[in-house]
């Protein structure tokens, strides 16, 4: 099972934008991303064209994905 932070924003033309992390720490709390998502906008290091890409913070969430594998025929394949 893989895990990825998922960080939405607003932009600075009020346009959903989002930043995914996929080694954030375990068992982070809500105090802990706002801080660090309020860090992230006040850094303005994130511009496209003139756009801050991440102004202001909307919501923070874990996405856990499972993968079950129904085939896997890579070992078999072979290459010239």
């Amino acid at each position: 099972m893989s895990k990825v932070l998922k960080l939405s924003f607003t932009n600075s033309a009020d346009k959903k934008t989002s930043l995914s992390l996929p080694y954030a720490k375990e068992g982070l709390d809500e105090g802990t991303v706002r801080s660090a998502m309020a860090t992230i906008c006040e850094a303005k290091v994130f511009a496209v064209d003139g756009v801050d890409q991440y102004q202001k913070p909307v919501s923070a969430k874990c996405v856990e994905t499972t993968t079950t594998a129904i085939f896997d025929d890579s070992q078999s394949v072979e290459t010239n």
